[in-house]
């Protein structure tokens, strides 16, 4: 669950997918295929002929600009994914302008009033001994994420039928139904066993 711009990332993945399998047909083609290091040379030649150790100035001028502007392109690139990188969380759970009902008006329900509330509801549960709650953008669309760590001996069916009618309650109090994924962590803080979802 993360904000990162899917299609981006799959076709930034295909491209760097196919320029590695292009380099490394090619590296095995230089290393068999005699006809592949005279046309390799070539083009090394063709390409590269002006920059040796007695290059001219504006040679020299035009390989440092190709460089310098790859560089500043696979910084603005790093960029670009480091500011889509943020987890996926949101600070809003419900935002209607009332366009849909014909109303003037925004109504907005921060995510903190839903955590607050939900750890409130749950947080009182004598089989519950900690919880997170966090709120995600997936697919367009607002979803609840809601980390359970049970009492010992506590039962994971009876705590998801409690968590299930709290959700129920606050989908009737929101006047709409979130999506939640309700994770139930087994054992202490050191305990090897997976976790169960819901």
């Amino acid at each position: 669950m993360n904000a990162t711009n899917r299609a981006l990332g799959r076709i930034a993945l295909v491209l760097v997918g196919l320029a590695l399998l292009v380099g490394g047909l090619g590296a095995v083609l230089v290393q068999t295929v005699p006809q592949a290091v005279d046309v390799w040379h070539q083009a090394a030649r063709a390409s590269l002929g002006d920059l040796g150790a007695d290059a001219s100035r504006d040679a020299s001028i035009a390989a440092w600009a190709w460089v310098l502007g790859g560089a500043v392109v696979l910084g603005v690139l790093a960029l670009v994914v480091l500011t889509t990188l943020g987890g996926g969380r949101i600070g809003t759970v419900i935002e209607d302008d009332g366009a849909a009902d014909g109303l003037p008006g925004e109504v907005r329900i921060d995510a903190a009033a839903v955590q607050h509330a939900l750890s409130s509801a749950i947080g009182d549960l004598p089989q519950v001994a900690s919880l997170a709650v966090d709120v995600y953008r997936v697919r367009r669309r607002r979803a609840l994420r809601i980390k359970v760590r049970p009492r010992k001996g506590a039962s994971p069916r009876e705590i998801a039928d409690r968590i299930e009618d709290i959700v129920t309650d606050l989908d009737a109090l929101l006047g709409e139904r979130l999506p939640v994924l309700l994770q139930i962590a087994r054992g202490g803080s050191g305990s090897s066993r997976p976790d169960r979802v819901h």
